[in-house]
Parts: C-alpha cells; structure tokens; sequence
C-alpha cells in the first residue's frame, strides 16, 4: 500500500456514487479484457463461456455501467521504482481496479445497474454532426435533460437523428443529468440513473 500515494488522480475514481443503486456481478468479455475499460462504460449482455458475460454497449442495449476501471500492470509506466523496475503499473492496481486479464472467476467486476445517482468523469464530450462522426463541436449538458448512451458505450445527449447516423437505431434514455460539468465538480457529470 505504500504506492497509493503515486495514484494518478485520471485514473481514479471514474465514478463516484452518491447514493448506491442496484450493484451485480458481471463477467467482461474477450474484447474488454483486451481492451481494458474505464468505469462508467456502460455495456450490455453477449454471449460468452460464462452467464453475465457484458461487452461495451452500443448504444441500442445496455445493462448498466462498469463501477470501476480495469488494471494495467504495464511496469513501464510512471509510478517509481518495483522490484528493479522503472515503475509500479497503473494507479488502479492499488485502488479499486478490476482485473482485465485471466477468464473465469478473476474477470468478474462490478456493475451498477439503476436506482443510483453518480458523478461520471468519462462521458462523451463532443458532439455527433449529421453523418454520426463524433466532429460537431463541444457538448453542453443542462440540468434535467434526458441522457442516452452513444455509440461508444459513454453517456451522451445527442439527438435521435445523429445517434442514427452513428448506428444507434434505438437509442436508449437511461437517466437525467443531476448535475453539470463544472470546475466546482472536476467537470464530472451527474447522473441519476432512472432505468
């Protein structure tokens, strides 16, 4: 534990929960293990070797969002001297991260599925333009609108027509926003999760 003070705060607390919601085991599936995940993807259910098995959402299904982000014990990372090596892995392995490799019972993470209300430091930041491409411009999130999850998995406010264009035929609303980004909140988005 003495490394919990190299923790690199983007990689920490992705969500906080304010109020705790309905909380499930889940099992990441080969394409997040490879990948790795930040918490607060939303993702939904697949077919796999395991029940609950989840991959990223595309928008048209969901199941809930990663509570928390994936590890990563690549030792090249900055975080001082391990063992002989130039650093000590990613921030997440000391504080709450989820294992993204091994299959079976080390892949089972946490996810949050309604009845919670949270502040999210991933979401999607720039808006889609008419031909689904993430290129129209900064997102502005106001208090009470409906959120829906784009194309990436991440919560969004796009319109129906442009997450269309992305591929998102039945784009879902899961929630409102609580809370806009600002500096007084460290630009996170809150969310009470209502579906």
């Amino acid at each position: 534990m003495a490394h919990i003070n190299h923790a690199n705060e983007s990689e920490t607390n992705d969500v906080s929960l304010q109020f705790p919601g309905d909380r499930f085991p889940v099992v990441v599936g080969p394409n997040l293990r490879s990948s790795g995940w930040r918490g607060g993807l939303f993702v939904q259910y697949v077919t796999g070797d395991y029940d609950f098995t989840v991959e990223v959402s595309d928008g048209n299904a969901t199941a809930g969002f990663l509570l928390f982000a994936s590890e990563n014990y690549d030792l090249s990372i900055q975080g001082g001297a391990f063992l002989g090596g130039d650093g000590v892995g990613s921030a997440a392995n000391f504080i709450s991260g989820q294992p993204a490799t091994h299959v079976g019972g080390q892949n089972v993470v946490t996810m949050v599925s309604g009845g919670t209300r949270s502040m999210f430091k991933v979401y999607e930041t720039v808006a889609l333009n008419g031909a689904g491409n993430r290129a129209g411009g900064a997102i502005t999130y106001t208090l009470g609108e409906s959120l829906k999850i784009s194309e990436n998995g991440l919560l969004c406010n796009d319109s129906d027509v442009n997450l269309a264009a992305a591929g998102v035929a039945t784009p879902i609303v899961v929630g409102i926003v609580s809370a806009v980004p600002s500096s007084a909140n460290n630009n996170r988005l809150g969310v009470d999760l209502k579906y």
